[in-house]
């Protein structure tokens, strides 16, 4: 990449990022005001406000989200890269499953194998038959 085009990431990135504070403080503000409005006019009903915080909370969620991404949510216990902890999982847990088949399945040949033999009764030599042995 150019220098330039990395300085262009670089400020869209940092653009974002101030745009998601920007988005962060008006939700903040705009719930604390509501808060003291609702509280004093409204004989403490906050039911306005919480339908708004949470209504408004998944909006600013979603904004976090596609600025930061899941890089940051380790604090919180997320781990960041549990999407490929998960595929590892899946992978491991397909393969596992791959070989029990194919452990079932050759052990069902060696029955199938076992069953078409004629068996028959070994002859005993003469010793064994007088019960000398």
């Amino acid at each position: 990449m150019k220098e330039d085009d990395l300085y262009e990431q670089a400020r869209k990135k940092v653009k974002a990022k101030k745009g998601f504070v920007s988005h962060l403080i008006a939700y903040l503000l705009t719930l604390a005001l509501l808060y003291v409005i609702m509280s004093s006019a409204n004989n403490g009903d906050l039911l306005p406000v919480m339908i708004v915080a949470l209504s408004w909370g998944i909006g600013v969620a979603a904004h976090y989200f596609s600025t930061f991404g899941t890089e940051n949510l380790e604090i919180f216990g997320v781990n960041a890269d549990w999407e490929e902890d998960e595929l590892e999982k899946e992978l491991d847990r397909l393969i596992r499953k791959r070989e029990l088949k194919d452990q079932i399945r050759k052990e069902r040949d060696l029955l199938n194998d076992h069953e078409r033999l004629d068996l028959r009764e070994p002859v005993k030599r003469p010793m064994e038959r007088d019960g000398l042995v």
